[in-house]
């Protein structure tokens, strides 16, 4: 059952969403909770995170509290680590489970804090709503969906798979519906090339690996540089990567922190696939190249598949995403760029809204309050 923006609940409804270490667990958080403070002003919302990560940026950025426990990574081999991964995980719940005091509803994400919060939740009894970005479910999620009350999912293919599952797309930032509403997009370059100090008559390229960046697109991209004439590039290389040097045609940042002037501005992407940047680039239809991360469970490879079916984007894999290949093909892609025509625009504009609705229509029948 939905909750309509009118409804009631007998006291403002407190939720905390379980969403951390990478912009792929907490922008999508956080689209959803500026969507459940429109429905319900009065609502307290607060984050699970951990401590050190990129959370503890955006979050209190965005005007919401940050709660922070131990990182639970999921070994990926039998070694010394694997054998602590019990105790982390038991310590990280006893964590959330503080958190979790006075707390009517969880939304988890996905991610590191995911798992311990879906536990400690259950534990105490607080209901789970749990959204999965990924073609892929990654295992915190699917751990999280035994317990649920509603999961929500961005991808078709996963709702078949999960029963009861709710198709919703993936909640992206309020500000990128404004890209598919931009009429004139010359103007719109031309307005913040000047401001980047960068020509908006030569082809602009953005490039991205993830909110932690990628040394190794870093390196690739230094690599080719020299050789890459009358293609202009804007590179978020990562907060924590050190800083390369600017030229005439590049112009190196450690954070994309204005995603609206990014995609509005760009050519063509060139970005790592996770579950959001895939989502974004579908809604505000943008071609792309993307390099899936070869790490995790392969999701990111069956996020590019999908919009490399749909002609959205060129999938390359990481290990033969060099140089070479870039000097070689990025002239090609700008030409398919230039020629990409998307039918999904604004396809993921309402999935935060819905999300919301839905999670406060899971409290409803616990406040039993519908004036």
């Amino acid at each position: 059952m939905s909750a309509a923006p009118n409804a009631k609940l007998k006291n403002p409804p407190v939720i905390l969403f379980a969403g951390g270490g990478t912009a792929g667990h907490i922008e999508p958080a956080l689209a959803v909770a500026d969507e459940i403070r429109k429905i319900r002003a009065d609502a307290k919302c607060a984050f699970l995170g951990t401590d050190g990560a990129l959370e503890a940026l955006l979050v209190p950025k965005r005007g919401y509290s940050l709660h922070t426990i131990k990182k639970v990574v999921l070994p990926r081999s039998l070694d010394g680590e694997s054998f602590l991964f019990p105790f982390r995980l038991v310590v990280s719940t006893f964590q959330a489970i503080k958190a979790l005091r006075g707390v009517d509803l969880l939304i988890g994400f996905g991610g590191y804090v995911a798992a311990p919060a879906y536990l400690a939740a259950f534990l105490k009894g607080v209901p789970i709503v749990i959204h999965e970005a990924n073609a892929k479910p990654g295992w915190a999620n699917k751990l999280g969906r035994g317990f649920a009350k509603l999961v929500a999912v961005n991808f078709e293919a996963v709702r078949k798979q999960w029963p009861g599952a709710v198709l919703t797309g993936m909640p992206i930032r309020s500000s990128l519906n404004e890209v598919a509403q931009i009429k004139d997009r010359e103007s719109f370059k031309r307005e913040h090339c000047r401001t980047w100090g960068l020509d908006p008559k030569q082809p602009l390229v953005a490039i991205f690996g993830g909110s932690q960046g990628s040394q190794y697109m870093n390196g690739v991209v230094a690599q080719a540089l020299p050789q890459l004439s009358g293609i202009q590039i804007i590179h978020a290389v990562g907060m924590n990567n050190q800083l390369p040097d600017r030229t005439e045609s590049y112009l190196p940042l450690p954070y994309f922190h204005d995603m609206t002037a990014i995609y509005g501005s760009a050519d063509l992407v060139i970005a790592r696939s996770g579950a959001v940047t895939c989502s974004e680039l579908a809604s505000v239809g943008k071609f792309s190249i993307l390099v899936p991360l070869p790490h995790g469970n392969g999701e990111q490879i069956d996020n590019a598949k999908a919009l490399e079916g749909k002609g959205a984007a060129v999938m390359v894999k990481n290990e033969e995403f060099t140089a070479s290949w870039l000097i070689q093909n990025l002239s090609e892609a700008l030409v398919k760029a230039g020629k990409f025509k998307s039918t999904e625009i604004g396809s993921n504009s309402a999935a935060g809204k819905r999300i919301a609705e839905l999670a406060l229509g899971v409290l409803e029948p616990k406040s039993g309050d519908r004036k």
